[in-house]
């Protein structure tokens, strides 16, 4: 008869402590206190699953009632030692509160444990998943598991400590269990392959490993799923045995994603549904690969963070590929939509629209993807701007449109000075091609013929006779200073318009809203922004908006200009400003009144 196939992490239990992996800090403990015979009454075994809660507790239990104990270790060969390991032993019990947490159950075990043990030392009970008893069954447990008798000992196991009661935790000793690491669970799986008389590549046992997520029961269990007849393991076995998606493809997905060829993601996917593979189980592979590249991008010297999904050079390359701020997206993009398709019944569509959001961010709602439009818009304007600044440039220093750009400054100096006397028409100011602009921006009478002209050779009576006197010109406050027409016109007229208009022509559009309600002032060089809002302060001191902003302005200036911005409008002194209006009128009409006298 043949006997029943024995899965692999009951068969290679550990019998001692010393056979524990990746707990010394535990297995040290309850050695010393069983060797010095300090045992307690009651522990509290904490941990994740497959960490070696149970085993220890079984350990335990055995080494407490050993005939010969072997440095606090049980000896697994006397009867009490084989009687507990056969689970023959009526004084080891071993319960599920998962399946037994009424309050009866526990005062029938209470009344129970009040008696002498019949063939061991110390009556055990095992407490498996304590966590699930009722409120009513802990108080019942309470009371004897704070005075019990000298031969009763309880040792409790759970996943969730904050499960269980306070005045229960009081009265235990706590152990917490670690996760183990991967080095800890691939060493151990060799051990096992090579008592199996199995071949276990390196890369299979890091993938095992990996997948494990820190628990040897697992790790022991995905073993005994790639045990097919044949005597070699290797990463492709495993990957088949447990429905992970061939590495290659998850690259070429992930490639697909950087270069937003939907198409192509597409396809992989349908190939990936056609063979039979879960669809959660390549969205897992994807997170662990993007989480990899964002450690590698953040964190370039943390190579022992990486979870080896893709291997660390397509994993260096990957990272090259992207941004930090995508790859946040795209993994939180995943890690959502990985825990919808446990719950969606169209696991597919539900993966080709995580994927086209990824690929195309406008096809998505979220912040993050709002964000990353907007920085794309950005970067686009900012470009564009710097190309048409570029051809404003060229334009001005291109001397066929100089006279067009002089035709301009006059209107605006024109426009500036409507209320001055004897204003002359537009056509009359046309830059000559040898005045200097400064003085083409000023006049406000035409011009004296240049030298090219030539001059009259006899002269007639009415031009002997004495013209009649004209009438004086507006004089300024100050001479003027040598500076260029553009700069001239918008130090006179409204030069924070031009400067919104130049910003609208050049593509500066997400910048328009937040400087639309502003005013500005221009002091030397210094153009002062005063907002109405600090959300705008903020929007405006980014590098894409500013350099927009200050382009615009410099362009319409014709000087190099330093921008400040500020929360809402000066409101200017009094005194400042009456002074102001005197001198511009004394300037203005100064002249006329001595005239007059």
């Amino acid at each position: 008869m043949v006997g029943l196939y024995q899965a692999l992490y009951r068969k290679y239990r550990p019998r001692t402590f010393n056979d524990v992996s990746g707990q010394e800090h535990i297995t040290r403990t309850l050695k010393n206190q069983l060797a010095a015979d300090r045992c307690s009454h009651a522990y509290l075994f904490v941990g994740s699953r497959g960490t070696g809660k149970t085993t220890c507790a079984k350990l335990l239990a055995r080494a407490v009632n050993c005939e010969n104990p072997t440095d606090g270790n049980p000896c697994n060969v006397c009867p009490s030692c084989r009687a507990v390991e056969a689970d023959a032993a009526t004084d080891v019990v071993e319960l599920d509160a998962a399946s037994n947490n009424g309050v009866d159950y526990i005062r029938s075990l209470r009344d129970d444990a009040i008696f002498t043990p019949a063939e061991l030392k110390k009556r055990v009970y095992i407490v498996d998943e304590v966590h699930m008893l009722s409120a009513s069954a802990f108080n019942a447990l309470l009371k004897i598991l704070e005075e019990p008798p000298e031969h009763l000992m309880f040792i409790l196991a759970t996943t969730e400590l904050h499960r269980v009661p306070a005045t229960v935790v009081s009265r235990c000793q706590r152990f917490s269990f670690r996760r183990l690491s991967r080095p800890v669970i691939a060493e151990r799986l060799n051990v096992v392959a090579e008592s199996e008389g199995l071949v276990l590549h390196p890369d299979a046992a890091a993938t095992l490993a990996r997948l494990a997520d820190g628990s040897m029961r697992d790790a022991l269990s995905l073993l005994d799923r790639c045990l097919d007849g044949s005597s070699d393991v290797d990463t492709g076995r495993v990957r088949e045995a447990v429905g992970l998606p061939p590495r290659d493809l998850s690259l070429s997905l992930l490639n697909a994603i950087a270069e937003r060829d939907a198409g192509h993601a597409f396809a992989l996917l349908d190939d990936l549904y056609r063979g039979g593979l879960g669809i959660p189980a390549l969205f897992d592979e994807l997170a662990d690969a993007v989480r990899d590249a964002l450690v590698l991008k953040l964190a370039p010297t943390a190579e022992e963070l990486l979870s080896g999904t893709i291997g660390q050079a397509e994993t260096a390359k990957l990272a090259a590929r992207y941004e930090a701020a995508r790859l946040t997206h795209i993994l939180s993009a995943l890690s959502k939509t990985r825990s919808e398709l446990t719950l969606s019944a169209f696991d597919k569509t539900a993966a080709e629209l995580c994927l086209a959001t990824l690929c195309d961010e406008r096809l998505d709602a979220y912040p993050e993807s709002i964000i990353a439009r907007i920085e794309s818009l950005e970067n686009r304007d900012y470009t564009k701007s710097r190309s048409d600044t570029a051809h404003s440039n060229a334009v001005h220093s291109n001397p066929v449109h100089s006279d067009a750009a002089n035709e301009t400054a006059a209107r605006l100096s024109l426009s500036d000075s409507s209320d001055s006397i004897n204003p002359q028409p537009i056509a009359a100011h046309r830059a000559e091609p040898d005045a200097p602009p400064w003085q083409n921006a000023e006049k406000t009478i035409p011009a004296p013929p240049t030298p090219k002209q030539p001059a009259p050779e006899q002269t007639t009576p009415e031009q002997t006779a004495p013209a009649p006197k004209p009438k004086p010109p507006a004089i300024p406050a100050e001479p003027p200073k040598p500076q260029p027409a553009a700069a001239a016109a918008a130090d006179g007229g409204d030069f924070w318009n031009g400067i919104l208009n130049r910003l609208k022509q050049s593509g500066g559009m997400l910048v328009l809203p937040f400087v639309s309600d502003a005013r500005a002032t221009l002091t030397g060089d210094i153009l002062t922004v005063y907002v109405t809002d600090s959300f705008a302060i903020n929007m405006l001191d980014r590098d894409n908006a500013k350099t927009a902003l200050t382009t615009a302005a410099e362009a319409e200036l014709g000087r190099t200009i330093v921008l400040m911005t500020k929360l809402n409008e000066p409101e200017p002194e009094p005194a400042a400003a009456a002074v102001d209006v005197i001198d511009r009128l004394s300037a203005r009409f100064g002249d006329l009144l001595e005239l007059e006298k």
